[in-house]
């Protein structure tokens, strides 16, 4: 058996819809306590899952967006500064697990839509990495509305072990 860990998802890495943003509270117990810090070596994952983005796509948008203007002011970020904190945030996923395979992931709502700048992000941001153990997996669009509901859970979930079984060398 594989140790697996997947970062949640509902938050930003640049903007969320609140304050934080997942590179102030990844290493958390308690979100809302900064004193509440995991150790990182309790636990040691074969395999990371990164599925953010989705929450910064909307958010980057709308310049009346309170959180937009708390992270912001009135300039949105530019796509070297979007592409550059991604990165930053891998690299310090990779510095807690050196030795576990990263899949960067998009999940299957509107920042995966044809044309979406999203891909190209999280491409650029890992292809910068330079490192052969981080790989991108985006999930095809679902051009549904609103969030995945269980059986688009569950395509994701089989092409991400698809994914893994051809990609992730145990």
């Amino acid at each position: 058996m594989h140790n697996t860990i997947a970062l949640p998802s509902g938050i930003g890495i640049t903007v969320s819809w609140f304050p934080m943003v997942m590179p102030e509270m990844y290493n958390r117990l308690d979100p809302t306590d900064s004193t509440s810090v995991w150790d990182f070596n309790s636990y040691v994952p074969d395999v990371v899952v990164i599925n953010l983005f989705q929450n910064d796509s909307w958010i980057v948008t709308d310049p009346n967006n309170e959180q937009f203007i708390n992270r912001f002011g009135e300039q949105a970020p530019t796509d070297t500064t979007i592409i550059q904190a991604y990165k930053d945030f891998v690299g310090s996923i990779r510095g807690q697990y050196p030795h576990a395979a990263i899949i960067c992931a998009l999940g299957n709502m509107d920042a995966t839509k044809s044309g979406s700048a999203w891909p190209g992000y999280v491409q650029s941001a890992v292809h910068q990495l330079n490192d052969p153990d981080i790989y991108t997996c985006f999930f095809p669009y679902k051009n549904t509305g609103g969030h995945p509901k269980v059986n688009e859970q569950r395509q994701m979930a089989s092409q991400l072990i698809e994914f893994i079984e051809a990609n992730i060398n145990w």
